[in-house]
């Protein structure tokens, strides 16, 4: 006889509590979502949504306990850094709407890790993930500043840039734009190369390059140079990635000849252009879009520096979630002006550092090589998520690419999707695990 494992059974015609619980915690923070993006925009009622999903959250304990991942771990420690992060910070209006983020971002995970317990599920939030994503590329084209680098592409763009109407002046920024595109564009191709099943039709099929051609050309629009490199090095790495994971077959050669080309096609360029030049480039590079007095790449120059400056100053806890743009300009002689806004460190690994100190990067680095892991061992033994699970690490490559010469902070609001994408690669891991 079957015993009960323990788990909730949504078979059943009784439904458990638990099973209603994970559905009262998915409507709670649906309707705390907008509050968490924006929360500046009512704050007694974003005080009282935090209040509701953390009652909900404490309770759960007893009712729904969060399942075993790789994640738990290492996502305890970093929410001790990012408490840290949040408590140090002398700049409450910064920090505020960067932990409410992350508070988004982890009640997305953990509802993906509850909820997506079938194949159906999980193909599920692979959609949501994508849709969000397409949704934040619409609502960023719309609200796209103008930095016309390449006046030829700022002509091409149909789109008014600037404000967007109705959100009170929103604008989004390029290479903003550009980070979350690195971010999901591989896991688009990744279903161009192999869709699952379930996508697998014409109408599927098609839907998927339509997607990543908009994709495409919005990432092109932003004239983000550091997006473009990392787009190209997450497309490289997911060819690599399915050339290792891929028995002997007609698609594995095809590929493999790709990545080959894209390897000697690169290397041939650097040797066109001349080491020569790319470290006269570096030491001096040209005048274009300017910062104040600074080029895009000499304001980076003068920026890291000091953010490393300051991690040394304070290596523990950082200088606050979100407080650097702040602080920066209180204690470091940058050479930009004070009212210029800096944002972030222009790197990710040091803006982490900056906002929850060198413990937490420690704890960022570990989530990323947990995700690396469990994205490797769903893609070698479930089959039927490897287009997923690969196009997911491929995008974790590309954001961090990208992240050498930016950022996406943490807890801006795109970062919900690498929540929803680790929440993923947790959901297929346990499905995978079972099926061992």
């Amino acid at each position: 006889m079957n015993q009960p494992s323990g788990r909730p059974q949504y078979g059943h015609q009784r439904r458990p509590l638990s099973y209603w619980y994970v559905r009262l915690e998915g409507i709670v923070l649906l309707l705390v979502a907008p509050l968490l993006l924006i929360p500046g925009y009512a704050p007694v009622v974003t005080a009282l949504g935090l209040v509701l999903l953390g009652t909900v959250w404490l309770f759960s304990v007893y009712v729904l306990p969060l399942p075993a991942t790789p994640f738990n771990l290492v996502l305890c420690l970093w929410a001790i850094t990012v408490i840290v992060g949040i408590v140090v910070s002398a700049d409450p209006g910064e920090t505020l709407p960067k932990a409410t983020g992350l508070i988004l971002g982890l009640g997305a995970w953990r509802l993906v890790v509850m909820t997506a317990r079938t194949r159906r599920a999980a193909l599920a939030v692979a959609v949501l993930l994508l849709l969000l994503s397409l949704a934040f590329s619409v609502v960023g084209i719309f609200g796209l500043q103008e930095f016309p680098k390449i006046p030829a592409l700022a002509q091409l763009n149909p789109f008014q840039p600037g404000e967007l109407p109705g959100f009170n002046g929103l604008v989004v920024h390029p290479n903003q734009l550009a980070g979350l595109i690195c971010l999901f564009l591989p896991l688009l191709a990744s279903l161009l190369i192999a869709p699952p099943v379930e996508f697998s039709s014409r109408l599927g099929r098609a839907v998927i390059f339509l997607a990543t051609l908009w994709t495409v050309w919005i990432l092109l629009l932003t004239q983000s140079r550091g997006g473009w490199i990392g787009a190209g090095a997450g497309l490289i790495v997911l060819l690599f990635l399915w050339i290792m994971v891929l028995p002997r077959s007609r698609t594995r050669l095809a590929l493999a000849a790709v990545f080959t080309t894209i390897a000697v096609l690169g290397f041939a360029l650097v040797l066109w252009i001349g080491p020569g030049t790319l470290r006269d480039v570096w030491l001096n590079p040209p005048q274009e879009t300017a910062v104040g007095t600074l080029t895009t790449l000499n304001f980076r120059k003068d920026l890291w520096p000091w953010a490393v400056t300051a991690v040394a100053d304070f290596p523990l806890s950082g200088v606050g979630l979100g407080a650097f743009r702040e602080v920066a300009f209180r204690l470091y002689p940058l050479s930009m002006s004070p009212s210029f806004d800096i944002a972030h460190a222009h790197n990710i690994f040091l803006q982490t550092a900056l906002d929850v100190g060198l413990p937490g990067l420690v704890a960022y680095l570990a989530l990323l090589f947990v995700a690396a892991a469990v994205g490797w061992r769903v893609a070698r033994r479930g089959a039927g998520y490897r287009s997923i699970s690969l196009g997911l690490l491929a995008g974790l490559a590309a954001l961090h690419v990208y992240g050498l010469a930016d950022a996406l902070a943490l807890g801006s609001k795109p970062g919900v999707v690498f929540w929803l994408g680790l929440g993923l690669l947790a959901a297929m891991n346990g499905q995978t695990a079972v099926n061992d």
